[in-house]
């Protein structure tokens, strides 16, 4: 089998605890987060990330945008959301392997990620 791979720069999503909102017993998706699932696809699309094949490795190199604490593995959940919807993978749920971290070689506030067929 041909491994693939592709590598894309994205601004940070909000993190998972800011994806979903309650409104009178109802969830919905955040306006943050969709303003960002959309924003976000537009960039990833331009970047041509191609398809890749089942199963796969994903790693997330995330500048850190200040100096407040934060959980970096918040941000999972926003990231693999958008490969699947831009079908740079078929579902997150065929992610065998997956990787983040804080990184001085990152710009403060994005996201290198990289996605390959393990």
């Amino acid at each position: 089998m041909i491994t693939l791979s592709a590598t894309f720069t994205l601004p940070i999503p909000p993190s998972a605890n800011a994806i979903w909102r309650s409104n009178r017993g109802r969830t919905h998706l955040s306006a943050k987060y969709k303003s960002w699932i959309a924003s976000a696809g537009l960039m990833l699309n331009s970047q041509r990330v191609p398809t890749i094949n089942p199963p796969y490795q994903v790693e997330y190199a995330v500048g850190r945008p200040d100096k407040r604490r934060r959980d970096v593995t918040n941000f999972v959940k926003a990231l693999d959301d958008l490969l699947q919807n831009c079908n740079v993978i078929t579902n997150d749920s065929e992610i065998i392997d997956s990787r983040i971290y804080w990184s001085a070689d990152v710009e403060a506030g994005q996201v290198r990620g990289t996605v390959r067929t393990a």
